[in-house]
């Protein structure tokens, strides 16, 4: 009787071919590809507003524009002032770094330079001027705004004492004077006056500190300035991380007519340290905008602070860039409602970024691709077996 072959199932895999006419085209298109890191930044911020499009153009005509931009857990803040200056308040955190530039690459190729007429920091926490380092690397800052917090060789340079000042040690509010000291720009202290802009008065918009009222404060968030931005009867509150006892005293400076504003950026993102109750109800605005990262670990914004303002102006007047992603708020002068110039609010409609796609993730791809088509022919064939 005949024996049966043992016969036993081919496991058949991809073959590789490498042939000299492949290796060339390989090597060719590869290099075509590499190249293109050259001139990559454009292709990269294109396809970045494809993924991640930015504020849409409802707001375009007004001239007075307030961005909160989406970077995350920290705050960045750029204004377009109706003389068509611009004030950048903090620049996020480290982290949010790619997030900024593609925003402010974006807007700055509608404008014929690149640049930022008043660069204003609030405090030293790296949250808020982690990404002021691509901000002096990229565009021309005019003036810089910032607290009367010093680093170690400035409290030498201009003999200063712990008693007198406070001293910021940190890698990134070193990096940031060091960066500001070669820009050469001229520089103002938050404390100076209530006008550090310098406006003169010919302007029909004004931008006022409140705070900080004191040289030395102990809590870093404290030298936030509580500002306000007027225009067309229309108020813009911006806080930085300013707590209560800034507030308190901003409280007892200013009438609640004084204080009552369209829209309040809520104070340190919504912490519990700010917006007390006293301070929401003389402030009592119409909208309110939160700079918060998307779960972030300390739980902006507070429970029990966003019930306040949920009670105040109800949950459909809150804007936050966690759910919204890039924010902006115009005011119309053609557009008059009850006296007063209309509020347009437009945002990204909860396409928050998650993952900025770098060039070379694309390139990575590509290649893999490349390898695949090039050298391994067949590969469907074998994988359908």
């Amino acid at each position: 009787m005949a024996k049966r072959k043992n016969s036993k199932k081919s496991s058949k895999k991809p073959k590789f071919s490498f042939t000299k006419t492949k290796l060339i085209v390989f090597l060719i298109i590869s290099c075509i590809l590499c190249s293109t890191f050259l001139f990559y930044k454009p292709l990269e911020i294109w396809i970045n507003n494809l993924l991640y499009p930015q504020v849409s153009a409802d707001v375009d005509g007004c001239e007075l524009k307030v961005h909160f931009i989406d970077i995350g857990q920290g705050d960045s803040i750029l204004v377009e002032l109706p003389d068509n200056k611009l004030m950048l308040v903090d620049a996020g955190p480290n982290s949010g770094e790619k997030n900024l530039l593609l925003y402010l690459n974006n807007f700055f190729e509608k404008r014929d330079n690149k640049k930022i007429d008043y660069f204003i920091v609030t405090h030293q926490d790296e949250d808020h001027i982690g990404g002021a380092d691509i901000v002096f690397d990229n565009y021309e800052v005019l003036s810089f705004h910032r607290p009367t917090v010093y680093t170690p060789d400035e409290m030498t340079k201009y003999g200063y004492s712990t008693s007198e000042v406070n001293v910021c040690d940190t890698k990134v509010f070193k990096t940031m004077i060091s960066k500001m000291e070669a820009e050469g720009c001229k520089v103002v202290f938050n404390a100076q006056s209530n006008n550090p802009l310098g406006l003169t008065g010919t302007e029909d918009y004004t931008v006022e500190f409140l705070s900080p009222k004191r040289i030395k404060y102990n809590a870093p968030n404290d030298y936030s300035p509580i500002t306000i931005i007027t225009y067309q009867n229309r108020k813009v509150m911006l806080t930085g991380d300013a707590e209560t006892l800034v507030e308190n005293e901003v409280l007892d400076d200013y009438s609640n007519d004084y204080l009552n504003c369209d829209i309040l950026k809520l104070g340190h993102h919504g912490s519990s340290t700010s917006t007390s109750q006293n301070f929401l109800d003389a402030v009592s605005p119409k909208y309110v905008a939160i700079s918060c990262g998307v779960n972030n670990k300390y739980h902006h914004p507070n429970e029990t602070v966003y019930a306040r303002v949920v009670e105040k102006i109800g949950e459909n007047n809150i804007y936050r860039t966690d759910t919204m992603g890039n924010i902006t708020f115009g005011i119309d002068k053609d557009s008059v409602v009850g006296g007063k110039a209309e509020i347009k609010i437009a945002h990204a409609k909860g396409q928050v970024v998650q993952l900025y796609v770098e060039w070379w993730y694309i390139i990575v791809c590509l290649e893999s691709l490349l390898f695949v088509i090039v050298f391994v022919p067949n590969y469907g064939k074998f994988t359908n077996n």
